[in-house]
Formats: C-alpha cells, structure tokens, sequence
C-alpha cells in the first residue's frame, strides 16, 4: 500500500513538473514601474517582497510554495511602481498546462488605487470548495490600463508564477460580514455573520492596532459562543478586529477578513481651546447634508484651514458658500461639562471670497453655531446667521454662558448651508479661537464686571491698536506664535502705534492690574 502511494505521488508531481507553460510576452516590460514589486497573502504568512522587474517582465518562482485550504478565501495585497494596474490571478486546478481566463481557475482580478504614494492592489482569492488536494502553479499578472490575460504577448506588465499547495477543506469555515456598532471612547459591539458550517465550539477574535492578519497561531483576545462580542477599548485609537471559528478541539477556520474602525475621543473636561493652528483639531469631525433636525448626512468636506479673514493662509477656520446645495458640519470633540458653570466662546467673522472685503450672504443661506447633549444625535441652535443678520468683516466674539448645559457628553457645531436658491454671493465665514472655559475661576482672576472687559480693535488692524477699558491693564507685550518678542509697551495707552508690524499673525499679551492675564490674537494687514 505505502509502495503504491509513493509511486502515484511520484507520478502525480512528475505530471506537474512535466507541463509546458506558456511564457508571457510584454512587448514594453516592466521597467517604467509595470510591476509586482511584492505579493503577500498575509493569514498564511506568505511574503514575496522587493521582487523588482523581472527578466523579460516574467518571474518564475515556483520554487516558493503557497499553503492554502479549499473553501477558503484569502486576502492578497500587491504592490507596483506605477498607477493603473489591473490584475488577474489563475490557478491551473486541472493541471493541464492551460490557465483558463475564467472561474474556476480564474480566482481573482483588481485594479490598483494610489495609498500614501504607494500603488496597491487589494483582493480575494476564491479558493473553491471543489478543487481536490494537491499541488498546483499559480500565475499572478499585472498590466498598464488592461486586463492582462495568462499569456499576454504586449504592453507593459509583469507576471510571477508559484505553487500552490491545496488542502482539504477546513472542518468549519471562517465566518464573514464583520459589523462594528455602539463604539465609543473606551468600548464597541462586533458582530458577524456565521459560515454556513457553523462550528461546535464558538468563535474566538483578535483584536489589534498592528493592520497586519494575525498567524493561525496567534492567541486570541477573546472567545464566544454567540454571535457577537463586546470589545474594551483605549480612546481616539484605531483597531483592526478578525474573528475565527471554532470547529472543536482540534481544529480552527482561518481569520476571516478584518475590519477596522476607530474608537471615539474620550469627553474633555474644560478649560479647552482651539486656535486651529493644527486643523481641525484632535477629535473634530467634518460631516456633509441635512440639517440641525435630522443631522448630518453625508462625509464631504467644506471646511478649511485659512487665514482669519483671508489674512495670510493658516490659523482660522472657514467655509466657503455659494451657489446652492452646499451644506457642511464642523463638529466638537465631546466635553464633559457636569461640572456646570461653563461658557463656550469664538472669535467669527464673514468676508468676501478670497478677500478680507465685506460681502452680503445669499437669500436662504444659513449659519448655525449648535449643541448637542447627547454626542451629536440631536440639536439645538444657539446662534443663528441669515441675510438679515450677516457678520461684519471684522473680528466679532461669541460668548455664550452654558449654565444650563451640563452634560457629561456635550458636543458643538458649526453648520453652514447656501440653501436651494441660487444667489450670487460668494464668501467665507471664518471662526478662530474657540474655548470652553469655566465662568467661576475667569471672574475670579479677572475680578471685574463683564459690562467693563478689555475690547481690542479694529482686528484686523493696519498702524495703530484700540484698548476699551485699558485703564485695568498695566503693560502689554506683542509675541509671534513662537512667543519670540516682537515689541513691548512698558508705558501702555489705550491707542497702541503697531505700524512697523509686518503683516502676520500676533499675539497681544495683557498684564492686568489685578495680577492677572489676558492673551488676544491680532491680524497686521
């Protein structure tokens, strides 16, 4: 019986080695970058990297052998020297000499997208549930702006050929259709669909930061019995999740496809501010449509980095409408303000597209300042701006004290909306500066009435700065971001002579009589 075997695996993989395959012919190559310059298939630990153009556009490493199981798809990732590659995988199940350009031993296609300046192409292998166990070649291809065929004979490209070893299928099958749901700042639900061999022992999940599949030997995070799973999680962090299953003691599916997702910003307790020097911010969001009744609907993205008021490019933020249809959401990170006796405020103001001029808003246009106490499922306004109420072109602070706001998980938004009319005007709404402070600890540092508080203007400015009330600051010092020292005012008036300033960004510094201190951004001309 052992002699039998041995001779018909002898004649089985003299059969294999005995075929003649076809040789593919790029009449341009691969040496502008049409190339497979790696091939992974990351749940068997198969890594074929840094492989380059090969001689004459064809590679043959069938001495690299593959492990898979039938019934089994398996994630691949492929990356080129150049955009615009489409791929095709064959695998010769009937060992004939002959890739057929078509299921079944046509097991997979793609075209490349650009990631990070990297030319990737990711896809499935469908391995059949039918194919028998037993040794085959695999033929992978690319190819500029085509479908390649198994035996292509012009254009640019590059073909790898490897063996493949197929086993029987696994006793149970990975389950798919992973679901991530009620994520949070430090937990979320994964659910999943079972595989229609259900397994006896339940499932086990992996959870990690790292994208790269875990290896078949890897220890789980987690087990259940049911179809689904609650995860533990570390704030703002993303995770890739893979779930197995189970089949019984002695054996496991593969990790199914992952997923990814990212767990929510962990609420702030205020003193917070923004000066949309990095923007958005840790933990903003943009979202697109609807309105403060229904919510956002959509991902695009309106909102900008500028300069505030179109002065200088960076440091505000801003959103341009015209025309119509044009609706987008900047949103908070969540504050916990349980704690009560907080005031939100923002510096805003509204010019004319690209310029610091003043400029109407449209007919039906609409801004919104909004909040939410219940992490932006719902909305309410709390400053409105339409045509009849439209901002100036100079700086102008919103100030808003919270003291019937008190939620654990307050978000804010800034909504902007150019309506369904088509108007003519064109302009930016800008805001700067946004900060959620305590009311108790400002008045007691600032120890005068809100009726007599410091007013900087015109900002922006060209030679000279106003101070209202300056009669409560003692000195005052102007630094660029850096907090290098740009002028010092030892002996301060309430009309300050700035006319040497270059054009830029400052920041005024306050010291006031009370021993306290003041900090205001001022835009030069």
């Amino acid at each position: 019986m052992n002699k039998h075997l041995f001779l018909f695996l002898l004649f089985f993989s003299l059969s294999f080695c005995a075929q003649t395959y076809c040789v593919p012919q790029f009449s341009d190559g691969c040496d502008d970058g049409d190339q497979i310059d790696s091939f992974s298939i990351p749940s068997v630990s198969f890594n074929h990297v840094n492989t380059g153009c090969s001689l004459n556009a064809y590679g043959d490493f069938t001495t690299q052998i593959i492990n898979l199981n039938a019934g089994v798809n398996y994630n691949f990732s492929m990356t080129h020297g150049f955009s615009e590659q489409n791929v095709k995988i064959w695998i010769d199940f009937n060992n004939d000499g002959v890739f057929t350009d078509a299921a079944p031993e046509l097991v997979a296609s793609g075209i490349s997208t650009t990631v990070n300046n990297q030319d990737i192409t990711d896809g499935i292998l469908n391995i059949p549930a039918t194919v028998a166990a037993g040794t085959y070649r695999m033929r992978i291809a690319d190819q500029y702006d085509l479908m390649p065929t198994p035996c292509n004979i012009g254009d640019f490209g590059e073909v790898h050929d490897y063996t493949v070893v197929i086993a029987a299928a696994p006793t149970c099958l990975a389950p798919s259709n992973l679901n991530l749901s009620s994520i949070t700042a430090s937990s979320a639900v994964v659910s999943w669909v079972a595989s229609l061999s259900s397994p006896s022992s339940g499932y086990e999940y992996y959870l990690s930061t790292n994208p790269v599949t875990p290896a078949s030997s890897a220890l789980a995070t987690g087990s259940t019995n049911s179809l689904n799973a609650s995860l533990a999680l570390a704030p703002s962090t993303t995770y890739y999740i893979w779930v197995r299953s189970v089949c019984n003691a002695a054996g496991k599916s593969a990790w199914s496809a992952s997923s990814s997702f990212t767990s929510l910003c962990a609420a702030i307790t205020p003193f917070y501010s923004n000066s949309f020097t990095v923007f958005p911010g840790d933990c903003w969001q943009q979202a697109s449509g609807g309105n403060l009744a229904s919510g956002s609907t959509g991902n695009n993205i309106y909102w900008l980095e500028d300069g505030f008021l179109n002065v200088n490019y960076t440091g505000a933020a801003r959103i341009n409408l015209f025309d119509q249809n044009r609706v987008g959401w900047l949103k908070s990170p969540a504050f916990n303000l349980s704690a009560g006796n907080y005031r939100v405020k923002f510096n805003y103001g509204l010019t004319s597209f690209n310029q610091p001029t003043a400029s109407a808003m449209g007919s039906d246009d609409i801004i919104q300042f909004a909040i939410s106490n219940d992490g932006g499922v719902t909305w309410t306004a709390l400053q409105t701006w339409t045509a009849a109420n439209a901002p100036s072109n100079t700086s102008n602070q919103f100030s808003l004290n919270l003291t019937s706001y008190n939620s654990a998980n307050t978000v804010f938004a800034f909504y902007g909306s150019d309506g369904t009319v088509v108007d003519p005007e064109d302009y930016d709404f800008f805001i700067d500066d946004f900060t959620v402070e305590s009311i108790g600890s400002l008045a007691t540092a600032q120890n005068f009435k809100e009726n007599d508080k410091i007013v900087v203007y015109p900002n922006p400015f060209v030679n000279v700065l106003n101070i209202k009330n300056s009669d409560e600051v003692e000195s005052a010092v102007i630094t660029d971001f850096n907090v290098r020292v740009i002028k010092r005012f030892e002996k301060f008036s309430s009309e300050l002579n700035v006319s040497e300033l270059s054009s830029g960004i400052y920041l005024l510094n306050l010291k006031l009589k009370n021993g306290s201190q003041q900090t205001h951004k001022i835009i030069r001309k």
